[in-house]
């Protein structure tokens, strides 16, 4: 089933090979990519505060207690945004439940394994790779349209895009001659 799809992503690259960008970019992609960009940033000084405290402790509590802070922090949030207590929440189905709880074990896997990784190698280098993790997973989903978005093809452009991020982490990673 998976090799189908590859094949049809494959394809898909094959036809669309229109050039990227052609339309000037809008207010909303400008906003969409500052707001990326701020994320990064304090994904890296999550990582940072994370790799300080765990000095003190271990990454595995480390990762569990600023998580369980992240969550109390988001309950004031909501009861800030919401204080005469009318929380309108789209009924909770079975998939719904899954889904949740899947992302709920992601980010303790991420503040865990970002703990663990900036006490372990540099900080640049564990950015790098958590962003190629990301980066090769997010072409996947757009390749597969697993966001809903109209499928992506992966093409050269793309896959050249990720050789140089891997080139770069190579040059990140801390080389003990």
């Amino acid at each position: 089933m998976w090799l189908i799809g590859w094949q049809q992503c494959l394809h898909m690259s094959r036809q669309n090979s229109q050039a990227p960008f052609e339309a000037p970019m809008n207010q909303i992609a400008i906003y969409g990519m500052i707001t990326a960009l701020i994320v990064g940033l304090v994904v890296g000084f999550q990582g940072i505060l994370g790799a300080r405290v765990s000095l003190a402790d271990n990454a595995i509590s480390t990762g569990l207690v600023m998580y369980v802070a992240g969550g109390l922090l988001a309950v004031l949030f909501l009861a800030m945004l919401f204080p005469t207590g009318h929380l309108t929440i789209a009924p909770l189905g079975g998939m719904r439940i899954v889904l949740m709880l899947l992302g709920g074990l992601a980010g303790v896997i991420i503040v865990t394994g970002s703990a663990f990784a900036f006490a372990k190698i540099s900080p640049a280098a564990a950015v790098a790779l958590i962003i190629f993790g990301q980066m090769l997973l997010a072409l996947i989903a757009d390749c597969f349209g697993l966001t809903g978005q109209e499928p992506q093809p992966i093409d050269l452009r793309r896959v050249a895009g990720l050789l140089l991020l891997a080139g770069s982490i190579w040059l990140l990673i801390p080389h003990r001659d």
